[in-house]
């Protein structure tokens, strides 16, 4: 698309940015659940056909921030690995994951929602997301199974969290073994 000569930017580009923003941070302050193109339009100040136009329905909105969530999510943790290997790289993806999920609001906001259950199955088969465990983990990219489970192992340890000296334990002894053979 051409470049707004008073924006300098993308105009749908920046209506979506400025839509996705509003999303965040009414999915920080009040949750997944509940959330409504109407409520949308006002936080964002601009008309439900203009959220339609720019960002689509609300499924595609909660997607969408909890991608860009998970994007920068996947950033920091790559950004910790450094030239770590093997082993050791394992520990600090599985560490710097659960650090940054337990912090970040849109997620916590999601596995809290009714829609996190439910969707957690699908998240966690993603062939997109398990290209980048592989990638973030150094692992082989033909075997889907290890992604598959390091995101299952993740989210087990979200949803029943331990103390952190016996989640170290539980990486240490049974999960960073069973991910690098």
């Amino acid at each position: 698309m051409a470049r707004d000569w008073l924006l300098g930017a993308d105009r749908h580009d920046t209506a979506a940015d400025h839509i996705y923003a509003a999303v965040a941070d009414l999915i920080t302050r009040r949750g997944f659940d509940g959330l409504d193109v109407d409520t949308v339009a006002r936080h964002a100040h601009c008309s439900r056909a203009t959220v339609y136009r720019h960002t689509g329905g609300v499924i595609h909105l909660r997607e969408t921030v909890l991608a860009r969530a998970a994007n920068r999510i996947a950033g920091v943790v790559e950004s910790a690995l450094g030239d770590l290997a093997g082993p050791d790289r394992v520990f600090a993806a599985l560490t710097v994951t659960l650090r940054e999920v337990r912090s970040d609001p849109i997620v916590v906001a999601f596995l809290a929602s009714q829609h996190g259950p439910r969707s957690v199955m699908t998240f966690a088969e993603s062939p997109a997301l398990i290209g980048i465990v592989s990638d973030m983990l150094g692992t082989r990219p033909d075997d889907p199974l290890t992604g598959v489970w390091f995101i299952r192992s993740v989210l087990s340890l979200l949803l029943w969290p331990a103390d952190a000296e016996t989640e170290a334990q539980l990486l240490q002894r049974f999960l960073i073994p069973a991910l690098y053979q």
